[in-house]
């Protein structure tokens, strides 16, 4: 009987309050939802389950024959690369004869640069990029070589940017 009367007590409590009702039906349901799934993952991934051989035959085959997909450098790219119109730049280096060369930006990124240019620069050293095009408000950009290629008469140049230079300069590099 009490269930009876505590029942007839809310019910007319929740009618008025509809709103609020059901947006916590809902939350309810979305935490039981969310709480079911994070079991069947836990118990999906449980270290213990592999432990103790409960998983089957074909699981097992599966496991041993496993190899992790194959990436390309494009996939592990973290930001997105933009290709256009060659654009010309001016680089600086202790490394160069007379510590200025030229090149071309062939590929940009927020994160760096694709530069093609005539001699070659060895990983981890530092390069200073200037667009050739930009106003003389605008200085140099730092970047640090992460790779270079030989391909037929020129090198091509993987850049990371020290830090990610403003927008308006980003956008000089094409």
């Amino acid at each position: 009987m009490a269930i009876d009367q505590w029942l007839e007590s809310v019910v007319p409590i929740l009618r008025n309050n509809l709103p609020i009702t059901v947006g916590g039906v809902v939350a309810a349901l979305v935490l039981i939802f969310l709480f079911i799934q994070r079991v069947r993952r836990k118990r999906r991934l449980d270290p213990a389950n592999f432990a103790t051989g409960t998983t089957s035959a074909s699981s097992k085959d599966n496991a041993l024959n496993w190899a992790p997909p194959e990436q390309s450098y494009a996939d592990r790219r973290g930001s997105v690369r933009r290709e256009g119109a060659p654009v010309r730049v001016a680089l600086s280096s202790p490394a160069f004869r007379n510590g200025v060369n030229d090149g071309f930006v062939v590929d940009r990124s927020t994160g760096g640069l694709r530069i093609v240019m005539q001699a070659g620069v060895p990983p981890g050293s530092t390069l200073q990029v200037r667009a050739a095009n930009a106003p003389d408000t605008i200085g140099f950009v730092c970047v640090i070589v992460r790779s270079c290629r030989k391909n037929g008469d020129h090198f091509e140049v993987g850049c990371e940017f020290e830090k990610t230079p403003p927008w308006n300069v980003l956008l000089l590099f094409g």
